[in-house]
């Protein structure tokens, strides 16, 4: 069946599904809410079609999309609202720089991961997303507007037709006259033009297109000017409709539509993409009319992005070229047993850790109870870091939901707390039994969903979570807004800021030692051999599943604790408490600290929480740079580095002791000729890492 033909039989479905929903549901389905939905539903299929061309082109998903048109789309916004443009030529700049942003984002930080794994390129564009994000946020400083997002507006195009229950007016007759004429001028460009051709041809087969002399380099600018244009165009088109809200604020759940139509289309049809975003558009305006619940809509998404994974996976060609897991974290090398009862390395380790110890009991006897407050939060998102070391570090499974799983450990929490009157660690238990459950359940999709295509579903997840099932707006029965922080043992008031940033201290420690514990035993070794080669540990007699549902198991207990902290430092939840923003500000900190070692990620987490009283749009820009510049110089993060240092202690050690350690000089061959001593089968090294007695971690 033709590409063509496939979506015309997707529209003649969702035309046939209209009277059986408007039998069904309790408000019916207007023709014009309906219509409505569909027109709003083409724009987003201009991002559908971009976020498509450029993963058949690069082979990701770009996180960075929805925020690359933002910083345009919003550029021209603010030319018509503040300087009194025309509203034609405002938008047109708007769209004409998104062009240019394209070509500049692919030429200045695409390029530079053109020999990375594409998972790894995938991540680079959350930092990107966040770089921009912040642009956006200035962008009102250089109109010298300080309002804060803008809200809906009138196009100046006088039109109006009442189609009950809702009028269309001009920005609604603008979409239907400029999405055809772009579609059609899509369709010639890539099946008329040379260019056009070149690019479904690297679509197909990336390898063949460079024997044969496609300049598949150039041709990727090509794809992001169009696919920044698309993403510009789509946001000046639904500007008036929902705000010129900069995505650094409203964060991914704007990109979910698209992302959910482009998965409905294997990531490869532009017509299936572009109807079922039609189709998908009319499902949200029939939600948001017959609930009033608009959030609702994204629990509709979710469950449409995991039925289109799940579903047809086996039918994603490109799937498995980029299903691979997160394994280019460089593990932290113990120190050689030879070492490490030397009177200068335990010597060396005590002044460190002493020094540690006395800085952090000695904060609270420093900073006052708003600074601890802060501090305590600090601790609760380096437990939420260390999850992550867990599940990917060690598992190799990305999760941009992570904060999801906290919010559902803290609402647990939080009912323990005010209608059972739990004791306090019978409810962070509890709150860890939940986690672990709602880690199962998005670990499930996992045994046949990989790598980037994970992270979209633990994304949509996590938007899920936050706008429907945590919202004390609808479910203000079982979310409580408010609590009371209950005593430690009856004896101390955690109300008190310093006991309760001692308590949080106490439970991270716990949680180092835990995961270092599971890191040396016998589980975190076949959780590192299942991420590495799941195929030769199977061979080795390991149940793959059962380690990687464990992983997940393991990560959200410790997110889901996390989770009744930080409920009770926050006295509640509230709506937003549980953003997906912020776990992708978690992800990007523990990669920027090193997500192979929990060291790593602590010093992450530590040094960028340090910038929250750096306002938002210079805090997004600096983490945004800082984790595209680890990602290119620094795969480990700011762990390597500090692991680095200290190997270059042991080598002055080890060199004035006159002991010769190869696990320190493996990278200085011109110092030390090693033998050649591995196994040469793969699963003999796998048997061997899971039943010997070597160095551990």
């Amino acid at each position: 069946m033709t590409p063509r033909l496939r979506a015309l039989l997707w529209a003649a479905v969702l035309l046939a599904a209209w009277p059986l929903a408007a039998a069904v549901l309790p408000h019916g389905a207007p023709v014009g809410v309906v219509l409505t939905g569909v027109v709003l539903g083409t724009a987003n299929g201009l991002l559908a079609i971009g976020l498509i061309l450029i993963y058949r082109t690069n082979r990701i998903v770009n996180f960075a999309y929805g925020s690359l048109g933002s910083v345009a789309g919003l550029f021209g916004v603010e030319l018509y609202l503040h300087s009194h443009w025309n509203y034609f030529l405002a938008m047109g700049v708007g769209v004409a720089l998104g062009l240019v942003l394209g070509g500049i984002v692919e030429f200045l930080v695409i390029r530079r991961f053109a020999r990375s794994s594409r998972l790894v390129l995938t991540v680079a564009t959350i930092g990107l997303a966040q770089v921009l994000g912040g642009m956006e946020l200035l962008l009102p400083q250089l109109f010298h507007a300080h309002g804060g997002p803008l809200g809906g507006f009138r196009s100046p195009i006088h039109f109006e037709w009442n189609v009950g229950p809702v009028v269309f007016v001009g920005s609604h007759l603008l979409i239907v006259a400029v999405v055809p004429v772009i579609i059609a001028a899509l369709a010639w460009f890539l099946g008329r033009t040379d260019a056009g051709i070149a690019m479904r041809a690297a679509a197909e087969n990336l390898d063949r297109a460079r024997l044969l002399g496609i300049p598949v380099a150039r041709l990727s600018t090509v794809v992001w000017i169009v696919g920044g244009g698309l993403s510009a165009l789509t946001f000046v088109l639904k500007a008036p409709f929902q705000g010129a809200i900069p995505s650094g604020l409203a964060g991914p759940g704007l990109l979910l539509p698209a992302l959910a139509a482009a998965v409905l289309a294997r990531m490869e049809s532009l017509p299936i993409a572009f109807f079922a975003a039609a189709g998908l558009g009319a499902v949200e305006q029939l939600v948001y009319w017959n609930t009033n619940r608009p959030s609702e809509a994204d629990v509709v998404f979710l469950l449409v992005i995991l039925a289109g994974l799940l579903v047809r996976r086996d039918r994603m060609g490109r799937l498995s070229d980029t299903s691979s897991s997160w394994a280019d974290t460089a593990v932290a090398r113990p120190i050689p047993t030879e070492l490490r009862r030397l009177p200068e390395v335990r010597l060396a380790k005590a002044v460190l850790y002493g020094l540690l110890a006395v800085a952090a009991v000695a904060a609270p006897f420093v900073y006052g109870p708003s600074s601890l407050t802060t501090l305590s939060l600090t601790l609760v998102w380096a437990m939420v870091g260390v999850s992550l070391v867990v599940l990917t570090g060690w598992g190799g499974h990305i999760s941009l939901g992570q904060f999801a799983i906290v919010g559902t450990g803290a609402v647990t929490a939080a009912n323990m707390v005010t209608k059972l009157h739990a004791d306090l660690f019978v409810s962070l238990l509890v709150s860890g039994l939940v986690g672990g459950a709602v880690a199962l359940l998005v670990g499930l999709p996992a045994l046949r969903i990989r790598g980037l295509f994970l992270a979209v579903t633990t994304l949509a997840f996590a938007v899920a979570l936050d706008g429907y099932f945590l919202n004390p707006t609808y479910f203000d029965h079982w979310i409580p807004e408010s609590l009371v922080r209950p005593n430690l043992w009856q004896r101390f008031p955690l109300e008190r800021a310093r006991t309760m940033y001692f308590l949080c201290l106490g439970i991270l420690v716990v949680f180092v030692f835990l995961a270092r514990g599971v890191r040396r035993s016998r589980a975190g070794r076949v959780l590192i051999a299942a991420r590495d080669n799941r195929r030769a540990a199977e061979a080795a007699s390991i149940p793959t599943t059962g380690v990687i549902l464990s992983g997940f198991v393991f990560s959200g207990m410790l997110a889901g604790v996390a989770g009744g902290l930080h409920v009770i430092v926050l006295h509640g939840v509230r709506v937003g408490s549980y953003q997906p923003v912020q776990s992708l500000e978690v992800f990007s900190m523990a990669v920027i600290g090193g997500l192979g070692s929990v060291g790593g990620v602590l010093i992450g987490v530590f040094s960028l929480r340090a910038l929250q009283q750096v306002s938002a749009q210079y805090r997004l820009l600096i983490t945004g740079t800082s984790l595209l510049a680890v990602l290119l110089v620094l795969p480990g993060g700011l762990g390597q580095a500090a692991y680095a240092v200290r190997d270059r202690f042991l080598r002055l050690v080890a060199k004035r002791r006159g002991v010769l350690l190869p696990s320190l000089v493996a990278d200085r061959r011109h110092e030390v000729e090693l033998d050649d001593d591995h196994p040469a089968d793969e699963v003999d090294l796998l048997a061997g890492a899971l039943t010997g007695s070597g160095d551990r971690p």
